[in-house]
């Protein structure tokens, strides 16, 4: 095998690792993997990278779910409005391909980041000046259900789970400490992210020619070690890390992978 493909599969292995106690699937980073590693179109990489995010969601949302930081109340309002905007989205990133290319797609996803960042910067500056009280959830579900409609959107424009979104607002808007915001955005994006991966399969009609390119044993193999590498990480996570280090992890791998792509527009220049 190819020592770039054995690297490739070993970083998207570690991705699925240490993103499993953030709420986040690693997309984010495994589209870049598979853009500029493993030189992918722009299609096969939301594709695979959606595959792996459901995966990790899955894993690491049995972890949560076991631990009890996961709300599901909060989950099923969300996944109202988050499962037909995955499909919205998917819709839309076939318009945005065909009309701006993919530098369109990369601008968005940079410009949720940058607001992703700002939001999670702001929520830890609260934080450190004093306890704030949990908000009761009905008063802000519509606004909440808005949210997570943008998160559906996002994930199937993108091939991410909409965790960046999910965490930020469950940590802005409804006050969750940081194990529970990633729990209840794992519950969410594990039901998500099949719609938008089905839609693009239906939509892009590309999965054979992954399936000729990869082969049948990997399609199998990777997911269910990044399942496997998900769950035992977020299991770890819970028990030994704290609120603040996940926070600041999760700040960190965003900001990575913000960096990645304004590298990538540098290129264009």
């Amino acid at each position: 095998m190819d020592p770039t493909i054995i690297f490739a599969i070993a970083l998207l292995l570690f991705v699925a690792l240490i993103f499993s106690p953030l709420g986040l699937g690693g997309g984010v980073l495994y589209v870049p993997i598979f853009l500029y590693l493993l030189d992918w179109s722009v299609q096969e990489s939301i594709t695979g990278s959606l595959s792996l995010v459901f995966m990790v969601a899955l894993g690491s949302s049995l972890s949560h779910k076991k631990s009890g930081h996961a709300d599901t109340t909060v989950a099923n309002a969300g996944r109202i409005t988050a499962i037909p905007f995955a499909l919205v989205g998917t819709i839309l990133a076939g318009i945005l391909l065909d009309k701006v290319g993919s530098v369109g797609i990369k601008i968005l996803a940079a410009a949720i980041l940058i607001f992703v960042i700002e939001r999670t910067i702001a929520r830890m500056r609260k934080e450190q000046s004093g306890l704030e009280p949990i908000p009761e959830f009905e008063p802000l579900k519509k606004k909440y259900q808005i949210g997570t409609a943008l998160a559906g959107t996002a994930s199937g424009i993108l091939g991410i789970g909409g965790g960046a979104i999910l965490v930020t607002l469950n940590k802005s808007l409804l006050k969750m400490d940081a194990h529970k915001a990633a729990g209840t955005s794992y519950q969410i994006g594990s039901t998500i992210v099949p719609v938008a991966l089905l839609s693009h399969i239906i939509l892009d009609g590309i999965f054979y020619d992954l399936l000729d390119s990869v082969g049948l044993v990997l399609v199998i193999l990777i997911p269910l070690l990044a399942f496997i590498f998900a769950f035992s990480g977020a299991k770890y996570a819970i028990q030994y890390l704290p609120d603040k280090v996940v926070t600041i992890v999760f700040l960190i791998a965003v900001s990575l992978s913000l960096i990645r792509y304004f590298i990538d527009f540098a290129t264009m220049i």
